[in-house]
């Protein structure tokens, strides 16, 4: 059968525990700055793809419209 937990293991425990939770703390906030960096990539990265896509649609547009037989005119 166990002994119950002096006060000096119980101080040490607490103690250990503390740490621990200062720890995850730390890694919580981490893994928040780098998830809130990962967002803001991926917006700025699905705004470039948009203005690509409308840069090539409209030089699609030009050379669709340049090209004999196929003038718009």
């Amino acid at each position: 059968m166990d002994k119950p937990m002096g006060n000096e293991q119980m101080r040490a425990a607490i103690k250990e525990l503390q740490d621990t939770m200062v720890v995850m703390a730390h890694i919580e906030k981490t893994q928040s700055e780098h998830i809130r960096d990962l967002v803001q990539f991926r917006l700025r990265t699905e705004q470039n793809m948009a203005e690509i896509t409308d840069k090539l649609n409209g030089l699609i547009g030009y050379v669709a419209g340049q090209r004999p037989g196929g003038s718009k005119t």
